[in-house]
């Protein structure tokens, strides 16, 4: 007889959930189980399902469960996708029920009054679960023991090191090797869908023990979070593999306050916590914001944060107006945070206006772009876009706006604009290619053509061999000011080592750089006899202390460039000749803008040597430059 669809009975109290008991059984049986609606604080102990839905199941069969009501009646739940039903049969018990929260079943996904009411909740029933059952998916290639096997070898092997003992331990080649020989396994797990789902970064980022589940494979998830942070230390082998483990690290207890003495204080910053997450996948993207709701940087009063930020899920906004009050609210209510927020815009090349004709876009005009009603007021993140890191994160040590505070208004007229005051130093008149940090770990060959540091040196720079003669400006060498550019200064280095940035010499800079360039062109006549000397000798160096790890980082997606006046640029990739170059008053790093007749576009944010440790303010001082006001829509 065929069975009747459930129907579910409204949650009529708002501070309830509905708990599944899933019913035991052998592999094959049907799934059933019963499901309980429980006021939110007397959940006693369950577990919390994390799946990615779009996930295939097993072919060829309805995916469905019966849900028992107590009264021998039965009803068929139609389950949306395999990748539900496949993690029930796996996780269901032989001889005992289990009692579990999987959003399919305990949300009408009909209702979307319900479904907006119970996201309230999403964080706190990850939190408050006995343990997070995370499924990755059917292991199809049986790929899973493998990857799991060499994960807990790999968990022993680096747990009895600190990562500077692993990083500079000769031993390490058989490890590498190990890594290299299973690539396949590791980067196919490393590549499950789940680790880029949006939503997970919420159920798994709390406390709360968890269980990976891959087919019949299991592991611990504190063992392979634990594990991908130490392989940072490998940074060159991971990029040179395409093993992502970064992004399995980005998740682990994301929504628990970090220590604040570490780089992970970066975390108490809102909008930090929203640029961190834009390579996650979201099938609705204002859930880019709604995700982090329940984040702690939300209600946090850290000196490094934005908060506390008064928004609100609001799901009857557009995408484009969700992004544009999140940058307003935040703005209005803590001014401080106008760097953190104009540092976060990253356009994709070409996504702006150009005044150059043979340009992309030139046919499209700046005043259609202004009517555009799907396009972002150009200082308004994007969350939708990523084009590389912040180098302006909170922890930054960057000083470019010396001793001045955000000077700015919100004009809310035609357009939405921005009125900020600051001063503006030089235009852009040279631009290099987009950089990809590939480039930086390919060393000199016979048959090679320019490395990335010979094209720019030579081609930007205007530079012949690498020495340290050439001035810049007028007290430094153009070699330490070209490679400090490149890599944002080395600040990451030192907030990763957790030294005071300003207590480090900048001899230490210059002998990582001089390392690099040595390493990277070998014999060639292109070095001089005191870069070579300044490299010192040639002693093993932990992978996290190198100069092209730093650099790698810091220039992915950007571009390299010169002023007329020939000031060094690490710029965004919408940079283009012309551009403008300005220190705003209460930004720790200066900024790119494009004037258009009176208004400006925010092109985004820069490394400039020179100017980041609050020169621009002293040459206000001095009278050699003048405040002035930019109009950025």
């Amino acid at each position: 007889m065929e069975k009747a669809e459930f129907q579910y009975q409204p949650l009529r109290n708002n501070e309830t959930i509905r708990i599944l008991t899933l019913d035991p059984g052998k592999r094959g049986d049907i799934l059933t189980g019963t499901l309980k609606t429980i006021p939110i604080d007397s959940l006693g102990s369950y577990e919390a399902v994390s799946y990615v839905w779009a996930d295939p199941g097993p072919p060829n069969i309805a995916y469905h469960i019966l849900i028992r009501d107590g009264h021998e009646n039965e009803n068929l739940l139609a389950l949306r996708g395999g990748s539900i039903f496949a993690a029930l049969h796996q996780l269901r018990l032989p001889n005992r029920s289990r009692r579990i929260w999987a959003d399919q079943c305990c949300i009408n996904q009909d209702d979307p009054v319900e479904r907006s009411q119970q996201l309230q909740f999403m964080n706190r029933i990850y939190q408050d679960a006995t343990r997070i059952l995370v499924w990755l998916g059917l292991d199809t290639k049986k790929e899973a023991i493998q990857a799991f096997g060499l994960i807990r070898e790999l968990d022993e092997s680096l747990s009895s090191h600190s990562v500077d003992a692993v990083s500079c331990d000769l031993d390490t080649v058989p490890l590498e090797r190990r890594l290299a020989d299973n690539q396949g396994a590791i980067k196919a797990l490393t590549d499950c869908a789940w680790f880029k789902r949006g939503w997970i970064v919420q159920e798994i980022g709390t406390g709360t023990p968890a269980t990976m589940m891959w087919g019949d494979a299991e592991i611990s998830w504190d063992t392979l979070a634990s594990v991908c942070e130490r392989l940072k230390s490998y940074h060159h082998l991971r990029s040179t593999l395409g093993i992502n483990t970064s992004d399995i690290s980005f998740l682990f207890r994301r929504f628990i306050e970090p220590d604040e003495n570490t780089h992970h204080a970066n975390r108490f910053n809102f909008v930090y916590e929203l640029q961190r997450a834009r390579h996650l996948h979201f099938s609705d993207d204002r859930d880019r914001v709604f995700a982090f709701l329940g984040h702690f940087s939300v209600r946090s009063l850290h000196p490094l944060g934005c908060g506390p930020v008064s928004v609100m899920a609001d799901y009857t906004k557009t995408v484009e107006e969700t992004y544009i009050n999140v940058a307003v609210r935040i703005l209005k209510a803590n001014p401080a945070a106008f760097c953190i927020v104009l540092a976060a815009v990253q356009h994709p090349c070409h996504a702006l206006p150009s005044r150059h004709r043979g340009a992309v876009n030139v046919d499209i005009s700046f005043e259609a772009w202004l009517r555009d009603e799907h396009k972002l007021p150009s200082w308004v993140p994007d969350w939708r876009r990523s084009e590389g890191i912040i180098l302006a994160e909170p922890i930054c040590p960057h000083r470019s706006h010396g001793d001045s505070i955000a000077k700015f208004n919100i004009v809310e007229e035609d357009i939405l604009m921005l009125r900020a005051h600051g001063v503006e130093i030089d235009a852009i008149e040279e631009c290099s290619q987009p950089l990809a940090s590939r480039d930086f770990y390919r060393k000199k060959t016979l048959n090679q053509p320019l490395t990335l540091i010979e094209q720019l040196w030579h081609g930007i720079c205007g530079k012949e061999r690498f020495n340290l003669t050439d001035k810049y400006l007028e007290d430094q060498t153009a070699f330490f000011a070209f490679m400090q550019t490149l890599s944002n200064g080395c600040v990451q280095a030192a907030g990763h080592e957790c030294r005071p940035y300003h207590e480090i010499p900048d001899s230490v800079w210059l002998e990582k750089a001089a390392r690099y360039v040595v390493d990277t062109l070998e014999a060639s006549d292109d070095v001089s006899e005191e870069v070579r000397r300044a490299a010192g000798s040639k002693e093993l160096e932990g992978q996290h202390k190198k100069w092209d790890r730093w650099a790698a980082s810091a220039s992915e997606g950007r571009v390299f460039a010169r002023t007329r006046t020939g000031y060094y640029v690490l710029g965004p990739v919408a940079l283009e000749v012309g551009d403008v170059v300005c220190v705003l008053f209460g930004g720790k790093v200066p900024f790119c803008l494009r004037p258009i007749g009176r208004q400006y576009l925010l092109v985004g944010e820069c490394y400039v040597h020179g100017l980041m440790n609050g020169e621009a303010i002293d040459m206000v001082t001095r009278g050699k430059v003048h405040e002035k006001v930019f109009d950025i829509v």
